[in-house]
């Protein structure tokens, strides 16, 4: 059985993180669940350590890919061969791990699609994901169902060749973006669309650095474009 860890960035999720672990804690040992707390000003950070999980802290807030992307080093660092990613406001279900691990037979980064509607997404969503979702899929001659899904597997050699300078909620569009172009196999399997009263934290700065990884993935205008 190849190696688990669970990243989960955190900022200010003292409501939801107890929950969350308790409930990964089903599926993998705490040792391997890696919370990587964000600049949180509530109690974030002592209700990680009371979990016995890996804690790795942030002074101040650096945003979602700096955590996703410390995380996923320690748990490399420490071996893992199989690194999930999910967020810590309960919106995804730590009850689809398995099929995350049963996917990974056959690709090398897997992503957990969600119903992409009006009808369970909000609006802002739906026309973000939609949008963000269709310009990758035309970017890369691949079928790119959920652009924006935070719940995900990556192996550890994808994430050894793959990085990204990105910071913010672009990561994972980057890295999502890269790791196809590098010719890796990427999946997509359906998981629950769950949103509960969690505040959203795009901002519209966020579609100007979508904008910025699409621009960037041509070679003629790599390294021309100033990143935020």
């Amino acid at each position: 059985m190849p190696k688990v860890a669970v990243v989960i960035p955190a900022h200010n999720a003292a409501r939801t993180l107890g929950e969350l672990v308790s409930r990964v804690s089903r599926q993998v040992p705490p040792e391997s669940i890696f919370v990587v707390d964000d600049g949180s000003t509530d109690e974030t950070e002592f209700i990680a350590r009371d979990l016995g999980v890996w804690l790795l802290k942030h002074s101040r807030k650096k945003g979602k890919g700096a955590a996703l992307r410390n995380g996923a080093m320690k748990a490399l660092e420490l071996n893992a061969e199989l690194i999930i990613t999910m967020d810590s406001d309960l919106q995804h279900d730590p009850a689809e791990i398995p099929a995350f691990l049963e996917a990974a037979l056959q690709f090398d980064l897997v992503i957990g699609k969600r119903s992409i509607s009006t009808k369970d997404m909000p609006v802002h969503r739906f026309l973000s994901n939609t949008l963000t979702s269709r310009i990758l899929s035309s970017r890369t001659g691949a079928n790119i169902e959920d652009s924006q899904s935070g719940y995900r597997l990556y192996k550890s050699e994808v994430l050894r060749q793959v990085d990204s300078n990105c910071r913010h909620f672009d990561y994972e569009s980057d890295m999502l973006l890269k790791a196809v172009l590098a010719g890796y196999r990427v999946g997509f399997i359906p998981i629950r669309t769950i949103y509960n009263d969690s505040l959203s934290y795009i901002r519209v700065i966020d579609i100007f650095r979508f904008i910025k990884v699409y621009l960037k993935s041509f070679p003629i205008l790599n390294g021309k474009i100033r990143t935020a």
